[in-house]
């Protein structure tokens, strides 16, 4: 088995349908965990990123991440940004990791004051079906956790 890398363009405009598709699929199925991201006082996150607080932010991620998904299947990849730009509003950028075998998407989970989404940066997979919406989807959804 081999591993196959699909660099992903992070500019949003003109993106290949099928990355459009896969970050719509993608947004959807982490929305749980970044609403419950979202709780976290913003001050306080913005306070770890300048501080360089890494572990802090690992430790909220896992907590957050740990109500919807299996174990380490979504990670914080220890690089963060604050946005400040004149006229626009504030935005946190989150480095971050999803893994569950046989794929691994490496992406930016950007928090905004108006929304919240995500942006694909890279996919590594063991096998093109992993690659096609459908297989991707099927990952996402067996890598959540199973409520009764």
């Amino acid at each position: 088995m081999t591993s196959q890398a699909a660099p992903l363009s992070p500019g949003r405009p003109g993106l290949p349908s099928g990355l459009a598709a896969a970050e719509e699929i993608f947004a959807h199925a982490l929305r749980d965990f970044i609403r419950e991201l979202c709780l976290i006082d913003g001050g306080v996150l913005i306070g770890w990123i300048c501080g360089q607080h890494h572990g802090n932010i690992a430790d909220m991620v896992a907590s957050s991440a740990e109500l919807f998904f299996n174990d380490s299947v979504l990670t914080y990849a220890d690089g963060a940004d604050v946005y400040l730009d004149f006229g626009h509003s504030m935005q946190v950028v989150l480095d971050m990791e999803f893994s569950a075998q046989p794929l691994t998407v490496f992406f930016k989970l950007v928090l905004d004051e108006m929304f919240a989404g995500v942006a694909i940066q890279r996919v590594v997979a063991a096998d093109a079906a992993a690659l096609c919406l459908d297989g991707f989807a099927d990952i996402l959804t067996r890598a959540r956790l199973r409520r009764a």
